[in-house]
Order: C-alpha cells, then structure tokens, then sequence
C-alpha cells in the first residue's frame, strides 16, 4: 500500500516536473538574445510575496511526493558563506545519500526570489559590471551563472544573508534531485511565485 501511495503521488506531482516548454529556456544571457532578461523584466513586475509563503509552498509540493518538509529552511550566511562543514553537517544530520541533494534558494535585497537551485554550492556571485558577462575560466566555463548576470541587468542586489535550504531526504525512486528543483520551481510559478531566474531550475 505505500508503494502503491508513493507512485500516485509522483503521478500527481509529474505536471510540474515534466512536460515543460524548454523552448526559451535554454536561450543564454551570453551574446545578443534578452528572452531570459525580458522574462525576469515582467517577473520583476509583480509584488514579492511573503517568504513564509515560498517555505509553505515548497513544502507543500515535497508532501505531495511524501518527502519530508524543512519547517525552518531560512539558513543564515555569513558574508554569503556556509560554514566549512556545513554540507556534511547537514548530509549527516538529515541523513541524505549525497551533499548535492539539497534544494536552495538566494533573493534579491528588495526580497525577490532570484533563483531555485540545486546541490552543493551556494553562491551570491555576480558579475561588477555589462563589461564581465561574457568572462570566462581558465577551464572554458561561464565565469558567472544567468542568475548573477540577470540580477545585475536589473539592477538588484543579492542578499547575502541568507538563503532557504531545503534538504531532499527520502527522494522516490524514479526521480533525482533535480527532478524534485524542476518540481518545486514550478509549482511555486503555478502558485504565482515570481522567479526573477524564471529558467534555471527546468534544466
């Protein structure tokens, strides 16, 4: 009978984890396109909501697919940073399989949600100036992620004092982490959340 349970609540939850129009959403914020930055434009249009609304959602959505919820998610940060041990800590406490199985998410100063992320790697990076966008690693990759850019396009802050950790504990077996991010990302954008990052969890 739980199995049973638990397949039926996948099934509920598949409309927001599948089936999505990736179309636009993998247009980059590198180079001429603005779809992405014209997205966050119109996200940035509506009012903030409320972050405990953002954790009852969230949570909301990790019930549907019988997971635990996180009821005190909001994780203070000093200097944007997580302490040393803080993804072990929290790999052992909560007992996860992997430190890459969390769900976080990073807001703005005027407290847009900026992005939902996933994994192990916390970051409020974003670029100084238009002139950086395009700034690469030694090893070839984007120096700076869409959010980072799209928040300094609009003229926003990070704040860096905290962020939502929601750690993925008894994840079903016919997802991953990452199909639990897409899931959570768009059932806040069904629930009327804006993203002002409205791609970056879907892929």
């Amino acid at each position: 009978m739980k199995r049973l349970s638990t397949i039926s609540a996948t099934h509920e939850a598949y409309k927001y984890i599948y089936g999505q129009n990736l179309m636009f959403a993998k247009s980059s914020v590198h180079g001429e396109s603005t779809f992405r930055e014209d997205r966050a434009k119109e996200q940035a249009k509506a009012k903030p909501p409320e972050i405990q609304t953002i954790i009852d959602y969230s949570n909301e959505f990790l019930k549907i697919l019988k997971m635990e919820p996180t009821l005190s998610p909001k994780t203070q940060l000093l200097n944007g940073k997580v302490e040393n041990d803080f993804y072990e800590k929290l790999k052992k406490d909560k007992n996860l399989k992997d430190i890459r199985d969390i769900v976080w998410m990073k807001f703005t100063t005027d407290g847009y949600l900026g992005v939902v992320a996933v994994s192990a790697d916390i970051n409020f990076d974003m670029p100084i100036s238009e002139n950086e966008y395009n700034l690469k690693t030694i090893k070839g990759y984007w120096k700076y992620n869409t959010s980072g850019i799209i928040i300094h396009k609009l003229g926003k802050e990070w704040d860096e004092s905290f962020a939502l950790v929601f750690p993925l504990q008894n994840i079903p077996e016919s997802l991953e982490r990452g199909d639990i991010e897409c899931g959570i990302g768009n059932y806040l954008i069904d629930k009327g959340i804006p993203i002002l990052d409205y791609y970056s969890h879907r892929f």
